[in-house]
């Protein structure tokens, strides 16, 4: 069956060595002031500076394709006192700009064994003879950083990008596996063989991992 794309961002799968996803997300900090949007399954890093954000803040990658900068881990919601409200508010999203007099607190998943969930692009078709290789995101919006997701949900809209072949050892993403072996048949995502299947990936070019070779796609 068609996959049908409606892409959700990166997903906590499990652990590399068979356990269940169990371990502590990293508080960061994430400036109020920031004018990004943030959505549980977005892709953040260290601010270097040069983006909005302080520098040791978490922001967005300056390329969700090819990037030279490692990424942090996957955003997993944060809480931040909101003026509007008059209290602290936990969120699955950070809407920009919130206004707060205080820095809001980020939760990342930053396990370097963790293994996350994705939706490919719809470009090409992504299975298993791709497992090894590495691969960049996008959002299904714009393709450097992703800027929205689903204010309704707090979910990401963000996909691994299915064709890109350049700077294999510095793409974040390693594919893992296909879903074909986990999902019942008839799931959407399960189809390997067509475009838009969902994937398992592990974190590659990230701050807590080296980087593991040159396999690109």
């Amino acid at each position: 069956m068609a996959n049908t794309f409606a892409p959700f961002g990166f997903r906590s799968f499990g652990d590399m060595d068979g356990a269940a996803p169990t371990m502590g997300l990293t508080r960061r900090y994430l400036a109020s002031s920031d004018t990004n949007s943030y959505f549980t399954g977005d892709v953040v890093c260290l601010s270097t500076g040069a983006n909005t954000a302080p520098l040791g803040f978490i922001s967005l990658p300056s390329s969700g394709v090819n990037t030279t900068q490692p990424i942090l881990g996957v955003f997993a919601g944060c809480k931040f006192f909101s003026p509007t409200v008059g209290r602290t508010v936990w969120s699955s999203f950070f809407t920009a700009s919130v206004g707060s007099s205080s820095p809001c607190d980020a939760y990342v998943i930053e396990d370097p064994n963790q293994l996350f969930t994705v939706q490919c692009t719809t470009g090409a078709v992504v299975g298993t003879s791709a497992i090894g290789l590495n691969f960049g995101f996008t959002s299904s919006d714009t393709v450097a950083p992703q800027k929205s997701g689903n204010t309704a949900t707090g979910i990401s809209n963000i996909a691994l990008v299915s064709t890109t072949a350049t700077l294999g050892a510095s793409l974040p993403f390693r594919l893992v596996d296909t879903t074909s072996n986990y999902f019942p048949p008839g799931t959407n995502g399960a189809d390997g063989t067509t475009a838009g299947a969902i994937v398992v990936v592990s974190l590659n070019n990230s701050l807590r991992r080296s980087l593991l070779g040159t396999g690109s796609t």
